[in-house]
């Protein structure tokens, strides 16, 4: 009993702090809460399970290579917002703003695929607190919710959109936390072993390194710092992509690192959208209740934005005189036929890819613009062999990600 009122109190506690005018009027932290939505919108209530289920007790490493591989790659975004975009702004037809067109047209489609995910995911969570098991139901309830969010992009469009996230990220932060605060109150209470449990199938480490990969979506959201130019400065979102991923890779380590017990007591027979939900009410009551409403505040918000912000890039790429909505319609479209045509486990691997492309191709631009570097600028060799490694990375999440074990 005494969980579910720690989990309940700091939830409140820390809505009411995050709440705050001094916070909510912060310029800088406005600007981080884009990000930091999407990325908690990304994952938070699939990454356990996953990791979990194909790692077993190493499922804390897991999350350490995942988020290690994420940084990097926020890096690399921030290093493009500080050198690449002055460089299109002088010359919008050199090699740079080639490689910059086909990065958002991988974006334009993983943004459209992430919409997928985010209700697919949404819509298996409401269903799971009805104990409704029927697939075409709930597809059919995903693609109804689909319009709805596209009915929202084409009345509303961009307008108030920071608004909704940043009290969709309040409430999921508040969430998280008090997730995290009662989970450490049960793993002190049961005393149970920590890092005994095992994957639920046994995998070669090449195929666990797939599944790994395939989960790469799960971090993604600091790119939208590359699109928030008309709203605040370089340096603004600069910090704000360098501070949203900061607090997300601290949620995450933190929240896996804290379920290994929880994953012992009660193990993973089978991995499926709920699993989060189904484990962690075996143990305290109250968080199924609290995730749903993570993933009402979340979900929602993120599929909005990713629609709004997918529909913008395909318009900006097309150059059509047709009007913003269709677009939106669009991105939807793409959606409807993943949710019909996939589970959410193979859209989360279809997603990594197409954000991988984005990525991979991102990190083009950061190479070609270290290479075009003076020799004798500090620490070259080391960056371009960094941004190796890092091309690499991503080619083996385009080529050989898989999706994880699922019922």
């Amino acid at each position: 009993m005494i969980t579910n009122s720690i989990a309940l109190a700091t939830s409140l506690l820390v809505a009411i702090v995050l709440f705050l005018p001094r916070l909510r009027q912060s310029v800088q932290w406005r600007a981080t809460v884009t990000p930091l939505a999407s990325i908690i919108g990304s994952g938070f209530l699939i990454i356990a399970p996953l990791l979990h289920s194909v790692m077993g007790k190493w499922a804390l490493l897991g999350i350490i290579l995942l988020s290690t591989l994420a940084y990097l790659l926020g890096s690399v975004i921030r290093f493009n917002i500080r050198h690449a975009e002055p460089e299109l702004a002088r010359n919008s037809h050199g090699s740079i703003a080639t490689l910059e067109k086909a990065s958002q047209w991988a974006l334009g489609a993983a943004y459209a695929i992430s919409v997928a995910f985010y209700i697919s995911l949404f819509a298996a969570f409401v269903f799971d607190r009805f104990a409704i098991d029927d697939t075409t139901l709930i597809k059919l309830f995903t693609s109804g919710l689909l319009v709805i969010i596209m009915l929202v992009a084409w009345l509303r469009g961009a307008r108030g959109l920071e608004t909704i996230e940043l009290f969709a990220v309040t409430i999921k932060l508040a969430i998280i936390i008090g997730v995290l605060t009662a989970l450490a109150t049960y793993d002190i209470q049961v005393k149970s072993a920590w890092f005994k449990h095992e994957a639920i199938q046994s995998l070669s480490h090449f195929e666990t390194l797939s599944m790994l990969a395939g989960m790469l979506m799960v971090t993604q959201g600091f790119e939208t710092t590359r699109f928030m130019g008309n709203s605040y400065n370089a340096e603004q979102r600069i910090k704000a992509g360098r501070y949203a991923q900061w607090i997300a890779i601290f949620l995450y380590v933190v929240f896996i690192g804290l379920t290994c017990p929880i994953f012992l007591d009660f193990p993973i027979t089978e991995l499926n959208e709920t699993t989060i939900s189904y484990t962690l009410g075996q143990a305290i009551w109250v968080l199924p209740i609290l995730l749903l409403v993570a993933a009402t505040a979340s979900q929602l918000s993120a599929a909005l934005a990713d629609t709004i912000g997918g529909g913008g890039l395909l318009k900006e790429l097309f150059h059509l005189s047709i009007s913003p909505q269709f677009y939106y319609v669009l991105v939807i479209a793409i959606a409807g036929i993943l949710v019909w045509s996939s589970n959410v486990f193979e859209i989360i691997n279809l997603a990594s890819k197409g954000f991988a492309l984005y990525y991979l191709i991102q990190t083009l631009i950061a190479f070609k613009l270290v290479l075009l570097r003076p020799k004798e600028q500090r620490f070259k060799s080391l960056q371009l062999l960094g941004i190796s490694a890092i091309v690499v990375s991503l080619s083996f999440v385009i080529g050989w990600s898989i999706p994880a074990p699922h019922s």
